[in-house]
């Protein structure tokens, strides 16, 4: 499995991943970071990435989700405001082999919420 972090996390977060040899890119390795959802979510539908972000919003807006549903992505919401980036690399940690399996298991388009605490990863409804 192949993550996608974009925007709403750091590259340093990604990089760090890629480091320890987890299959992990960032939005910025690749376009602009400017760049609009509706850019991106299409390729990485159509090169089977998962993405990874704290953007759930994105499930609300009429284009993205269309490009979700469109290009059959894969999506990992990490779910808790105000989050440290040490919560936020506990949070991926703690949840990876989780994560990594429902990747795995799940028919795309998909979308699932994971918690800022504990290991219950919610399925969304997209």
């Amino acid at each position: 499995m192949r993550f996608f972090v974009d925007n709403n996390l750091s590259p340093k977060l990604a990089h760090g991943m890629a480091a320890f040899g987890e299959d992990v890119t960032h939005l910025q390795d690749h376009y602009p970071a400017d760049a609009k959802d509706t850019d991106w979510l299409p390729r990485i539908g159509r090169d089977e990435w998962i993405l990874l972000t704290r953007d759930d919003r994105v499930r609300f807006k009429p284009a993205e989700l269309g490009a979700i549903k469109q290009h059959r992505v894969g999506a990992f919401y990490l779910g808790g405001k105000e989050r440290s980036r040490w919560e936020l690399i506990q949070q991926v940690v703690r949840n990876w082999p989780r994560m990594n399996e429902l990747a795995e298991k799940t028919a795309r388009p998909f979308a699932f919420r994971v918690p800022p605490q504990g290991a219950a990863i919610d399925r969304l409804t997209l």
